[in-house]
């Protein structure tokens, strides 16, 4: 029973994140039109974030992926947007802030084959310090004990061994909370 439910879980995320890849390239037309530059879908993408992650108190860009919003809706949003601040970033060879500081660690279970982001400075502690974002579906994984939320509302404890691949690869990196198991 719970497998045919993880099973349509993922079906539903899986069609939402579909849905909404299709949405940010029918907004990257439009505004590129509009516009009468090139607006990607990673630049559509960065405003509907910048616009809406207070909004929704999103801990994570990867928190987007749960947003339930029409096209119209989007575009209204959108409307009044400048996108020069996603068209026109600020690039710099000077060493202003420490690489550590910037570096981010992937790990990959590769019998599931999920993508685990861990932010060697994370600014929020929760749910343990560092703590792992898995990649499209905003899951923030407890690197002491497996147990995997989203925002702060516990949805999944992963298994044992998979929380062990995963802490040794991060391990290599990171100096990581004590297993509690």
């Amino acid at each position: 029973m719970t497998l045919n439910r993880n099973k349509n879980e993922v079906n539903v995320s899986l069609k939402r994140i579909e849905k909404l890849d299709s949405l940010l390239k029918q907004l990257s037309n439009h505004y590129s039109e509009i516009e009468s530059e090139i607006i990607s879908k990673e630049n559509i993408f960065d405003a509907l974030n910048l616009s809406l992650k207070d909004k929704y108190n999103w801990e994570h860009p990867l928190d987007f992926w749960d947003l339930e919003i029409t096209y119209q809706e989007a575009k209204k949003i959108l409307s009044e947007f400048d996108f020069r601040s996603v068209l026109f970033k600020i690039e710099s060879e000077l060493d202003i802030i420490p690489e550590d500081l910037l570096m981010k660690f992937k790990v990959q279970i590769k019998s599931k084959g999920l993508i685990w982001i861990i932010h060697k400075y994370d600014a929020d502690p929760f749910p343990s310090n560092p703590h792992a974002h898995q990649t499209g579906s905003g899951l923030k994984l407890d690197l002491s004990n497996g147990k995997c939320y989203k925002k702060k509302t516990l949805v999944t404890t992963i298994k044992k061994k998979d929380l062990i691949i995963i802490r040794n690869e991060a391990e290599k990196n990171f100096k990581l909370p004590k297993l509690k198991l």
